[in-house]
């Protein structure tokens, strides 16, 4: 229930902070405080038969840029979390909005609001050093003699630059210059030098590490409970959620969710369930496999259920290896097409080739799942015994009298984990391409993906849910006590139909306007074009010549391209035809995208002009507001080709149902695109600039103006000559 003590806190803590900041209250901002209030504060509870809320404890909102999403959800439901005794969970999809939240917004709002809340950060496992890992590393390398085997894969001794590294990380943290996060260290570590000192849930022996009162990750864990407010972001969230909830976080019926940039939200969770298998790299791991257990049954001396699986491990091994290659000898009878999937993504100088066949509606012929059918058996039973050697080395480390040495046990926990994990990945993998799916349900996708290059060739098994809406629904929306889901581009077309297909999300839903006076400030245009935006050659041509005509080189310019071929080619005939080009294009991928907004910024503020050219990552999340962008140009209409194996999936299912994929799907996340590109452009309330989209179908083809209608209220310029 919303009491009127709630309610007297929220309004306090809202005129406290517009008072304090001296700034005025925005419409849309009132309105979502309302909304989020009216939803979380009265969530109903029936007590006697569960904990789990009614239907309608999650909002979804779109708050368009300038509304201040943070004040107006950080204000409504942070009195709602703290008297309902909840977590708040703030989750983002990037690095660069969950920084702004916790270094800038949460103390601006705990020092104007009036209310006295606490907050933290909450990373996953991979941000934080392993100290055992780190201090074995540093042992190891002054050792003349090494008394374990370490796999290849889990440590990089010969590397000097990584020695060299490890011993630096080593000393700062005994001489406490260095708190063991990867974010705090002052140069950059690449993930290949990094990922060997971290740990997961499956390698960490907890409490039983000798470690344990130091490690970094458990005193931030421990963090995370004794506050109101918890920073995260969608992958960390979901983890915890794939793992039951509870593990990384509080429990999800004890947390209200914020999900800010929440239309990410459906496609991260596709990722975090799917599975894969490759067929040589598993062949090459068995045999490592083989090797590591052999060293460690000599050194450990186990106990006999465990000894007497190690010895007969390698006439198991040789069993699941010939059932790999009569895998591999009916995947490989299937016709691969020759085009490549996401070749978009890949350089210009990668010599590897991709080549994907899909099965239809997931079905997999009979040969096939009986081949997955063999080897999920072989799979379950290799997982059950590296779990029961994992449980073995906890028990040996909780003090039970196994027969292994504690010092063994803390040794080898970290190098068989990561065995048993993928053993795992491989049985799950199997399992999805072996079982039948739920009828009532869209299918799974499941697709084979032939990669090749100069040195080697594998052949990979995938599946994939085609919708995350079943999955989060299970567990997410059902489980948690509130959410709130919101971002600028929540709905497409004017709807939150797409959203809800994806998400599955139920609840209250509103669109709440922006403050911003797009039409006063905004001229969208598109010119009079002889080229169809198919036509790639002669769109090409065209957008070239109407770049050397619109572009002013003495402001800030931002040209998106939907093809890396079509970006690389325009800069091409750019650079060659004029020097100021030379002297101010920035194109993506000759840096990081940091680098290049900065060196686009610092032209800027030098009184230049820069243009930088950019693809789908610079369309959504970087700001560039005022002088720095008074000009984006969308070389064409965004749409996706449904080439990758998810997306060809989802529309085969849709069209199997006789409805129209391209109107539900295709021209819905087009529209929603467009959107976040033209978003770019205005920041602030005092900007102002033109919007140039190079494609005349929004003109001339029927769902043309369905797209139109769904950006904001520009002044609207079609079909004119350029001046």
């Amino acid at each position: 229930m919303l009491t009127d003590n709630l309610k007297t806190t929220i309004q306090n803590a809202y005129s406290h902070i517009l008072d304090s900041k001296k700034i005025k209250p925005r419409y849309g901002q009132r309105l979502m405080i309302a909304d989020i209030a009216r939803t979380l504060g009265n969530i109903d509870h029936d007590s006697e038969a569960s904990d789990k809320p009614n239907a309608n404890h999650i909002a979804t909102l779109e708050a368009g840029t300038g509304t201040g999403k943070t004040i107006a959800y950080l204000v409504a439901a942070l009195p709602i979390a703290q008297e309902h005794k909840k977590k708040l969970i703030i989750s983002t999809a990037t690095i660069a909005l969950q920084q702004q939240i916790l270094l800038k917004d949460l103390p601006d709002i705990q020092h104007h609001s009036g209310l006295d809340f606490t907050f933290t950060l909450a990373k996953g496992r991979k941000r934080y050093v392993c100290l055992y890992k780190l201090e074995t590393y540093i042992v190891h390398n002054n050792q003349t003699e090494l008394d374990l085997e370490i796999p290849e894969a889990d440590i990089l001794l010969n590397n000097k630059e990584d020695i060299k590294l490890y011993d630096q990380l080593f000393k700062a943290w005994k001489k406490k210059q260095w708190d063991g996060e990867l974010d705090s260290w002052d140069d950059f570590i690449a993930q290949s030098s990094w990922l060997p000192l971290t740990s997961d849930h499956h390698q960490c022996s907890g409490k039983r590490c000798s470690f344990y009162n130091q490690c970094v990750y458990f005193k931030a864990r421990e963090s995370i409970f004794k506050v109101d407010c918890i920073i995260a972001n969608h992958d960390l969230v979901l983890s915890d959620l794939n793992m039951g909830g509870g593990c990384i976080l509080p429990a999800p019926n004890d947390c209200i969710y914020i999900f800010d940039e929440g239309h990410h939200l459906p496609l991260k969770a596709i990722n975090h369930f799917s599975y894969s298998f490759q067929i040589n790299s598993t062949l090459k791991w068995l045999e490592q496999l083989n090797s590591t257990l052999s060293n460690f049954a000599s050194l450990a001396k186990p106990p006999v259920k465990i000894q007497q699986f190690i010895q007969n491990f390698p006439e198991q091994s040789k069993d699941i290896h010939q059932e790999i290659k009569n895998l591999d000898a009916i995947v490989s009878q299937f016709k691969f097409p020759e085009q490549r999937y996401n070749s978009s993504i890949k350089k210009a100088s990668s010599q590897s080739q991709e080549q994907v066949y899909r099965f239809k509606f997931g079905q997999i012929p009979d040969e096939l799942k009986t081949q997955c059918q063999y080897l999920l058996k072989k799979f379950e039973q290799l997982t059950t015994h590296l779990h029961y050697i994992n449980d073995t080395l906890k028990e040996t480390l909780e003090g039970d009298n196994t027969g292994i040495q504690l010092e063994i046990a803390e040794q080898w926990l970290p190098l068989l984990a990561p065995m048993y994990g993928r053993s795992d990945s491989a049985m799950n993998l199997f399992d999805f391409f072996n079982k039948e799916d739920d009828h009532t349900l869209p299918p799974n996708a499941r697709w084979l993906t032939k990669a090749s290059d100069k040195d080697k060739s594998d052949i990979e098994l995938s599946c994939s849910p085609i919708l995350a809406a079943n999955t989060l629904e299970q567990i997410l929306w059902s489980e948690c006590y509130g959410a709130v889901v919101t971002s600028a581009t929540m709905t497409a077309l004017g709807n939150f139909d797409r959203f809800i297909l994806n998400s599955g999300v139920t609840g209250f839903f509103n669109s709440v306007p922006s403050p911003f006076n797009y039409q006063d400030n905004v001229e969208f245009r598109v010119p009079l074009m002889n080229s169809l935006a198919t036509d790639y050659q002669a769109h090409t041509d065209e957008v070239i010549e109407i770049l050397k005509k619109i572009v002013d080189h003495d402001k800030g310019t931002l040209v998106l391209f939907s093809s890396k071929k079509q970006m690389n080619d325009v800069e091409y005939d750019l650079l060659r035809s004029d020097s100021i080009w030379k002297k101010q294009l920035l194109t993506q991928g000759q840096k990081n995208k940091q680098m290049i907004i900065t060196d686009h910024k610092k032209q800027i503020d030098k009184g230049k002009g820069s243009v930088i050219f950019g693809l789908s990552s610079f369309a959504e999340g970087i700001d560039l507001p005022g002088e720095y962008c008074e000009h984006v140009i969308i070389a064409k209409l965004p749409f996706s080709v449904p080439n990758d194996p998810v997306d060809a999936s989802l529309t085969e299912w849709i069209e199997s149902q006789g409805r129209n994929a391209f109107m539900e799907i295709s021209v819905p996340d087009a529209s929603i695109k467009l959107v976040q590109a033209c978003g770019r452009l205005i920041r602030k309330e005092t900007d102002s600039g033109q919007i140039t989209l190079l494609d005349k179908r929004i003109t001339t083809k029927f769902y043309g103006k369905k797209i139109l209608d769904a950006l904001p209220p520009y002044t609207f310029i079609l079909n004119k000559p350029l001046d």
